[in-house]
């Protein structure tokens, strides 16, 4: 999967949903290296090598009910997924509406299912948490994360301590060497993010 791996990197890079300069990410951290993941949405066949690459990550075999997208870069690769792999999907909503049912996660589903839940960018994991923690409020099992990029800093930790297991298609720093390798970043470029991450580690009570 490795040449995969890394064709899709460049992919990403090519239509800017990797950037470099300056930036400051959900968590409040001043950043080298940005990933707007949203943009795949405006390049079908991507989006659909995305989510094939992505369910690999899934062990073969396994019971699995459901999927939930973390709301809402994740969601187009959710249903990307589950009609794919014929596996009923679930949307949990940001709030709860204030009319009709006011549901919280949208979807039929039972007690004690296996839901996995499909992630674009982990920082700290807690978007990951935050939407495990409603669907396990329903009664549903979550044992699973699937991620697009992990970004290095704590979530994956983070996570695990939870009961939560988390697979990426990339770190921040296989990303990097996938892109070096593929001239489109310099050796520079990979020793700033790599001491970027060395020096900005996050806490699990900070924002994703």
């Amino acid at each position: 999967m490795g040449k995969q791996l890394e064709d899709l990197a460049v992919e990403l890079f090519e239509i800017n949903a990797v950037k470099f300069g300056s930036f400051v990410t959900k968590a409040g951290l001043q950043t080298p290296v940005y990933f707007d993941l949203r943009v795949i949405i405006s390049h079908p066949r991507l989006m659909k090598s995305v989510s094939s690459l992505l369910w690999t990550l899934v062990e073969k075999g396994k019971n699995i009910s459901q999927i939930c997208g973390v709301p809402y870069t994740a969601l187009p690769i959710a249903t990307l997924v589950s009609v794919e792999e014929n596996i009923p999907m679930l949307i949990r909503r940001k709030e709860a509406k204030t009319y009709g049912t006011k549901k919280l996660i949208e979807g039929q589903f039972k007690a004690g299912e296996n839901c996995v839940i499909i992630e674009d960018v982990v920082t700290t994991g807690s978007s990951v948490l935050e939407t495990a923690k409603d669907l396990t409020d329903e009664g549903l099992k979550v044992e699973e994360a699937i991620v697009i990029l992990d970004r290095q800093q704590g979530g994956s930790q983070n996570l695990k301590a939870k009961g939560i297991q988390m697979k990426s298609l990339y770190t921040l720093n296989s990303l990097m060497q996938h892109l070096l390798n593929a001239g489109k970043v310099t050796p520079a470029n990979v020793e700033d993010v790599k001491n970027y991450l060395e020096q900005n580690q996050v806490q699990l009570n900070s924002k994703e």
